[in-house]
């Protein structure tokens, strides 16, 4: 079943850091074709706020997955890792979306910052719906 109202990801503001962090809890998302974030910032001093969705098999583990953005040429695929960069270093409001295919059981929301600032870009609040 899809997601009638978007779910509370993260109950408190939260703040970018120079590395990736969780933004709120696991997201089971078995059987699900995609996950949309819903994301308000507040820039403050910070810059090129990111954020991305991890693909994890178990709850139990530590391992992580990053999604890939596919590059098809004539004689190879190239991957890398997908995250979305905002490039506008002002407060905005975005939903971002991820496609799941049903075959991610568990999904993790992550932010960082190329600049975090001070005072700190952060999240105000983040929301999640599933397709």
């Amino acid at each position: 079943m899809s997601s009638t109202q978007a779910e509370t990801l993260i109950s408190a503001a939260q703040d970018y850091t120079g590395s990736w962090a969780d933004l709120g809890s696991q997201i089971d998302s078995f059987g699900k074709d995609a996950v949309a974030v819903w994301i308000q910032n507040d820039i403050n001093s910070g810059a090129n706020t990111r954020v991305r969705c991890l693909a994890k098999h178990a709850y139990s583990t530590t391992l992580e997955y990053v999604l890939p953005i596919k590059t098809v040429s004539s004689s190879d695929v190239k991957i890398r890792g997908n995250y979305a960069e905002f490039d506008v270093d002002e407060d905005n409001n975005y939903v971002i979306s991820w496609e799941l295919d049903g075959l991610i059981p568990i999904c993790q929301i992550q932010i960082s910052a190329g600049t975090a600032g001070t005072p700190a870009a952060q999240v105000d609040s983040a929301y999640y719906t599933l397709a």
